[in-house]
């Protein structure tokens, strides 16, 4: 072949036969291109196979939820009646009926009236350790209007039919797309190797040869032609003229070859530095990453305890408070009912702090879902909902329109509805109450502000405004746990910006923040 063109001749046919047929597929490219034919099409097929049984195991599973769900409501009133007035006979039938459901496994009946001391236990089936999804229901009796709970129903399922099915699902699919993969792979093993492979080694073997330094006559391949130029006459064309180019420039090439090699020298130094301080930088992300999981994993195990573990007992002590004052408030004198009532208030102040506690850590985690939020009318709305809330209160509001930011939605919308809670709490003792929101400029950087004419602070205990549970006036005075400031502060930090705040006693405050560079108001 000359310039690419295809030519067979006589004296290539010896070369031909010495090469057995199938040769390359012996060794070489051709067994790893089978390799990863075969590998790639199992892993799709295990893919596909492991899609498909987790559909099906998702199915099988939502319907077992969703027959636990029918069972919890068509089935706790009447097992409550029949708790209620213990009829164990009734009880049983019951659980023994649901059990016939499919997939049941076992069911039971527990009393929970406190102080019992050999409370009431039906069950019926088998309970088993593993494959198994389990619920509990509280059973409430509704006794003269008052609900109590008088027991649990407790829920087993089996998974094991739904295992069984997905084995044999996946057993069939995996025969069938096997022998499919292995006969595909074997066709396109053959018309790669038939197009392609061997001329791949005639070529490898053509440049084993070849040296720029002696002169080389033109790669040749040894095929008929069918139509035009395909791919590789192309390469072979290429390689040829390539050759052409080397050898001419061979000769500048040596000449430039110690300063190549000092070149390279050089580079392999600046790569080698290069892979030094990334991998200094590595560790470094790596090490900043899991401080960071740490801290996260610690808040989220407080913020679990403090909604969990904090609440069970503030909510005993809240129910036996609501038991003293129905039950025995006559029995107590003024100290008596005093001392309640402090209880009782000391329970919900408990409960709004750990409310609070929880926003303020909501404010610091979840993805950003960054898109442009209308300030002025969030402004608006969450003012029209204060003045539903106190229709008495008369207050003049200021609101700058089209005020828009680069935001979080719903942070956004809890810090507002922070900053005008304070201005409508912090107002209430002035005759003209006047809230105002708007944008000034502060450092070339559009600033954002909620001002009020109310109670005001004391410059002087600025930096203990934005500290969380630290507040500036008596709670006599007004309500709150002091968490509010601290919320906004950590949603517009998460914003990219700052917070900040001035003011004096009896003049009113202005809470002023920035978010995100380039954001418009």
């Amino acid at each position: 072949m000359e310039g690419g063109t295809i030519q067979l001749t006589k004296a290539d046919a010896p070369k031909m036969s010495v090469r057995p047929l199938f040769a390359p597929l012996r060794r070489g490219i051709a067994m790893r291109l089978l390799a990863f034919i075969l590998v790639f099409s199992s892993a799709v097929t295990l893919i596909s196979t492991a899609v498909q049984l987790y559909v099906d195991y998702r199915r099988d599973v939502d319907t077992i939820e969703n027959r636990l769900a029918e069972i919890q409501a068509s089935n706790l009133s009447s097992l409550a009646s029949s708790l209620w007035r213990v009829d164990v006979n009734q009880l049983r039938l019951q659980l023994e009926g649901m059990l016939y459901l499919p997939d049941m496994q076992s069911l039971e009946v527990r009393e929970s009236y406190t102080g019992m001391v050999d409370p009431l236990n039906v069950s019926v089936g088998r309970r088993q350790d593993r494959a198994v999804i389990s619920r509990e229901y509280p059973i409430v009796h509704n006794d003269r209007g008052s609900p109590q709970t008088i027991g649990v129903l407790y829920v087993e399922a089996t998974l094991e039919h739904v295992y069984q099915r997905l084995i044999d699902t996946g057993v069939a699919i995996l025969v069938s797309q096997g022998i499919k993969t292995f006969l595909v792979s074997l066709f396109t093993l053959y018309i790669v190797w038939r197009l392609v492979t061997r001329h791949l080694v005639h070529m490898a073997d053509f440049l084993g040869q070849y040296d720029i330094r002696k002169p080389t006559a033109a790669l040749r391949l040894h095929r008929r032609a069918f139509g035009g130029e395909d791919e590789l006459d192309r390469v072979v064309a290429a390689f040829n003229g390539m050759c052409i180019s080397l050898e001419r420039a061979y000769t500048d090439l040596r000449d430039a070859n110690t300063e190549l090699e000092q070149d390279i020298i050089a580079r392999k130094h600046a790569e080698a530095e290069i892979i030094r301080l990334n991998a200094v930088l590595e560790q470094r992300v790596r090490q900043r990453t899991a401080e960071l999981e740490a801290a996260n994993k610690e808040l989220a195990s407080f913020s679990y305890s403090v909604s969990h573990d904090l609440r069970a007992p503030l909510r005993r002590i809240e129910g036996f408070g609501q038991m003293l004052a129905e039950e025995y408030l006559a029995a107590l004198d003024d100290r008596g009912r005093h001392c309640l009532e402090r209880i009782r208030g000391g329970t919900r102040e408990m409960s709004e702090m750990i409310d609070s506690f929880l926003r303020l850590s909501r404010s610091t985690r979840g993805e950003l879902m960054l898109e442009p939020v209308d300030l002025s009318a969030m402004t608006a709305d969450i003012a029209a909902a204060l003045a539903e809330k106190d229709p008495e209160r008369r207050m003049d509001l200021d609101i700058q329109p089209g005020v828009v930011v680069q935001g979080d939605r719903r942070l956004m919308t809890s810090a507002l509805t922070n900053l005008l809670e304070n201005a409508w709490k912090y107002t209430r003792a002035m005759e003209r109450p006047k809230v105002s929101f708007g944008t000034i400029q502060v450092d070339g950087r559009v600033a954002y502000f909620v001002k009020d004419n109310g109670a005001g602070f004391d410059m002087a205990f600025v930096d203990r405004l934005f500290t969380p549970f630290n507040r500036l006036h008596k709670a006599e005075d007004f309500e709150g746990t002091g968490i509010g400031l601290a919320t906004v502060q950590r949603i517009i930090a998460r914003h990219g910006g700052r917070t900040w705040a001035e003011g004096a006693v009896g003049q009113g405050a202005t809470i002023y923040f920035t978010c995100w560079e380039g954001d418009g108001g």
